[in-house]
């Protein structure tokens, strides 16, 4: 099997070449946009899918268009502003903007969340985005002192897209995020870097006409295929990914995703392997031979509903099965996520503060509500580096058999000023059984931390500080440890 990577320069070029309309993308891990969004949608003014990022600027633009402003209150006003001054800057047509980032500090987060902090102690990161009527090219590197994976430059967030009618194809490595959660993704977070691949993606939710389908809402539809081309036990993997979902009423929103590693050297990597891969005759002993097994597979549903008559509350939910139970193809081993949101003003503060449980560890029956089965999420028998890519989960950042409680709150000023502090206790490898493919702890640790971060908007660009504490508990060794975290970053856009 060949690698993706060397096919994408090809991909590019092609790209660039064909005849049609393109979308800026908006990536995870912009606390402010996604606040903005959340808050705009959560008060009915406005109604577009937002539980699976990147999302399209051309989106939220048209769904800024339709709001009636008359009815907005002042920090409604406040973020309907700030989004639509971003997205006319994002979608100038025939225009260049280059932005330059810098990064540094001390013992940087190793359990990421949505926010997009440093993942080494020293970055540099230059961008250049060209916006045309047919296509867009967005070429982005980074330069990294002492990188935690090796590679001390970096092509994240490169890609190069183009629109069929109202979808999206890109090629190039770009970031995602599927799900409600604030803290973290079961099924694909921000916490791994991402790989090579190719992505067809719909550019705007717009609902069905058909009165047939038309019950659905605003839907969306995102598929995806990337090359593993780090250094695996299965080398050149191959992760598929595809998520759709649906807004049937106004503040509630229906995900369906699922992701599988396949493909790869000594793997079948054939379209009848594919095929059963998508049909889901992938269980050894079960509806397929152990040698013809197709790959590794995770899906579920996640939801998020905002309840209505003006309350300010959420409530969301993702439950993400492993595989398949042993006596059957249905989804039986279950990861759940549970959190609420709780949104409103303080002064002249827009605020929303969450709370938030993860659970990793596996749980039998229809609804994970019965037997424990450690030592089962993000892992395979056949792709023994686990749902993991470059040393870090796909999944959840606090990796399998892990517990996670958190507690964390968003204020943002008018002016674009952004607070975020976050308190989070987690139980890692709790099973206590030696694991050296768990990318957080091989033996079971508790882990208490606290985190802040201040985002300041100025005429020079956008400065972030962050700091944080955080305390081990060793339970293997029975050793307590400390330390702290702190960073500096700069973006000129």
């Amino acid at each position: 099997m060949q690698r993706l990577s060397p096919w994408l320069g090809p991909a590019l070029l092609g790209l660039c070449a064909a005849n049609a309309a393109a979308e800026v993308l908006a990536p995870p891990g912009d606390l402010r946009i996604r606040h903005d969004i959340d808050l705009l949608n959560d008060t009915r003014a406005i109604d577009i899918a937002s539980t699976a990022w990147p999302i399209s600027w051309g989106e939220i633009q048209t769904a800024l268009r339709s709001t009636d402003q008359a009815t907005l209150t002042p920090n409604q006003r406040a973020a309907y502003d700030r989004l639509f001054r971003q997205s006319r800057d994002e979608l100038e047509p025939d225009f260049l903007t280059v932005n330059v980032r810098a990064a540094v500090g001390e013992q940087p987060r190793f359990i990421r969340t949505f926010e997009n902090t440093p993942r080494d102690e020293r970055e540099l990161t230059a961008k250049v985005t060209w916006v045309g009527e047919r296509f867009t090219i967005n070429v982005q590197g980074t330069i990294v002192d002492d990188s935690f994976d090796g590679d001390e430059f970096r092509p994240d967030g490169t890609y190069v897209g183009m629109a069929l009618g109202n979808w999206m194809l890109t090629a190039g490595w770009q970031e995602r995020w599927w799900g409600p959660g604030r803290d973290g993704s079961l099924i694909l977070g921000t916490n791994h870097r991402p790989a090579p691949g190719i992505t067809l993606q719909r550019n705007n939710s717009t609902p069905f006409e058909t009165p047939w389908l038309s019950w659905m809402g605003p839907w969306t539809f995102t598929t995806f295929m990337q090359q593993l081309d780090d250094d695996r036990v299965v080398n050149d993997a191959l992760l598929f990914g595809i998520r759709g979902s649906i807004r049937p009423v106004k503040g509630l929103e229906i995900g369906l995703s699922r992701t599988a590693q396949w493909c790869g050297d000594d793997r079948p990597c054939r379209l009848e392997t594919f095929g059963d891969l998508l049909l889901g005759r992938d269980n050894r002993g079960v509806n397929v031979d152990a040698e013809d097994e197709p790959g590794n597979q995770l899906g579920g549903i996640d939801i998020r509903w905002s309840l209505p008559g003006g309350v300010p509350v959420t409530a969301y939910m993702q439950w993400i099965g492993e595989d398949g139970r042993g006596g059957g193809d249905g989804i039986g081993s279950w990861l759940r996520q549970l959190g609420f949101e709780f949104h409103g003003d303080i002064g002249g503060l827009s605020h929303r503060t969450h709370v938030e449980v993860a659970d990793t560890e596996c749980r039998e029956g229809g609804f994970g509500f019965a037997d424990r089965k450690p030592n089962c999420a993000y892992e395979h028998p056949i792709y023994n580096s686990g749902y993991r890519y470059k040393g870090k989960p796909i999944g959840h950042s606090i990796d399998g058999d892990g517990l996670s409680y958190s507690i964390g709150s968003t204020l943002v000023q008018s002016a674009g000023h952004v607070w975020n502090i976050s308190l989070r206790h987690m139980e890692l490898n709790r099973q206590g059984s030696p694991q050296p493919n768990h990318s957080v702890a091989p033996t079971a640790r508790d882990l208490t931390d606290i985190q802040i971060t201040y985002e300041r908007q100025s005429r020079f660009g956008r400065f972030t500080v962050g700091a944080g504490y955080v305390d081990i508990d060793d339970r293997a060794s029975g050793i307590a440890t400390s330390d702290t975290s702190v960073f500096v970053q700069w973006q000129s856009r």
